[in-house]
C-alpha cells in the first residue's frame, strides 16, 4: 500500500490534474493518516539530526524575548529531544489532519459534494505528505529557503484545489470557492499567530531586566 501511495504522490506532483487524482483515488482514511504520520516521522528525524545546528539560533531568539534561563533550557531540551519531537509531531499531525480534512469535507458537502471522507483524505495526503517533508527541508536553506517555502505553499494550494474536485466530485467553480474560503481562514489564523507572537515579544521585552 505504501508503494501505491508513493506512486500516486509522484503522479499527482509531476502531472497535476483532476484526472490524475481520480486515477489514483482510494477510499482509505487509515492509510491516508499513516502516510501523513510517516511524513511527520521523517520531519522529526531530520529535525533531530539538524537540531545541534539550530540550537544557537533558538537560544538567541528566546533570550531576545526575555525568557528566564530555566524556561530557555526547558524549551531547548524539548526541541532537541528526538522522542519528544517525533512522537509529538506524529500526534499533532494525526489530530491536525483529521481536523483539516474534516473541515474541508464538511465544506465540500455544503457545496453539494458527494465524495467520501476517505477519498478526500487519501487524495490530499498524496501531495501534502511529501510537500511537508520538502518544505521542512527547504526552510532550513539560508536566504532562498523562504522563497522556496512560499512556492511550495502556492503549489500545495493548487493541488488542494484539484484534490477537492476529485475527492468531493465537485465542479471546478465550487472547488475554487472552497479553496478561497480555506485560504481566507488560513490567512486569518496566520495573522492572529503573528499578532500574538508580536504581542508576547513586546511584553517580554517590557518585563526584561
Amino acid at each position: 500500500m505504501i508503494q501505491e501511495m508513493i506512486n500516486g504522490s509522484v503522479a499527482v506532483l509531476t502531472n497535476p490534474s483532476v484526472q490524475t487524482f481520480e486515477r489514483h483515488e482510494r477510499d482509505n482514511l487509515g492509510w491516508a493518516l499513516i502516510y501523513a504520520a510517516i511524513a511527520s516521522v521523517i520531519n522529526g528525524i531530520i529535525s533531530a539530526i539538524t537540531s545541534p545546528f539550530r540550537m544557537g539560533e533558538l537560544r538567541a531568539q528566546l533570550e531576545a524575548q526575555g525568557l528566564s534561563p530555566d524556561a530557555i533550557e526547558t524549551a531547548i531540551a524539548q526541541q532537541s529531544n528526538p522522542i519528544f519531537v517525533v512522537f509529538g509531531g506524529v500526534f499533532g499531525t494525526i489530530i491536525g489532519s483529521l481536523v483539516i480534512w474534516g473541515f474541508i469535507y464538511l465544506l465540500g458537502r455544503a457545496f453539494g459534494g458527494t465524495g467520501s471522507f476517505g477519498e478526500l483524505a487519501w487524495g490530499i495526503s498524496l501531495f501534502s505528505s511529501p510537500l511537508s517533508v520538502a518544505q521542512f527541508i527547504v526552510s532550513s536553506i539560508p536566504l532562498l529557503g523562504w522563497i522556496l517555502s512560499l512556492a511550495l505553499v502556492i503549489y500545495g494550494i493548487y493541488l488542494n484545489y484539484l484534490a477537492i474536485q476529485s475527492g468531493m466530485n465537485l465542479p471546478s467553480q465550487k472547488a475554487l470557492y472552497i479553496s478561497i474560503i480555506l485560504l481566507v481562514i488560513g490567512l486569518f489564523f496566520w495573522c492572529i499567530a503573528i499578532g500574538l507572537a508580536a504581542t508576547l515579544a513586546i511584553f517580554a521585552g517590557g518585563f526584561a531586566p
